[in-house]
């Protein structure tokens, strides 16, 4: 079973920085493995990074951005463009 890491980068609305921090924090308290990084020359972008992913566990992080009711699938209201302006990628270990 190879092993990577899960990128999810995306940009939320300034005026909505507050609510989607509050927001992602109680996401992230019951997901394991995850960090959210803010770009130090652009603010308002983030990144998620799910370190020891496989494959499918990358479908499920994918297939939840994108399920209607889904809590995860909520992220997309942060984002000007919705759904489509998050941007998941994998990346096996290859080192």
């Amino acid at each position: 079973k190879r092993m990577g890491i899960v990128f999810v980068e995306y940009k939320v609305f300034p005026e909505k920085r507050e609510a989607y921090l509050s927001r992602i924090r109680e996401l992230m308290k019951n997901a394991s493995g995850v960090q959210l990084y803010e770009g130090s020359d652009q603010p308002n972008l983030f990144v998620e990074i799910w370190h020891d992913c496989d494959a499918a566990q990358y479908r499920e992080l994918k297939r939840l951005r994108r399920e209607p009711g889904s809590a995860w699938a909520e992220i997309a209201d942060f984002v000007p463009g919705g759904a489509s302006r998050i941007h998941i990628w994998h990346f096996d270990r290859t080192l």
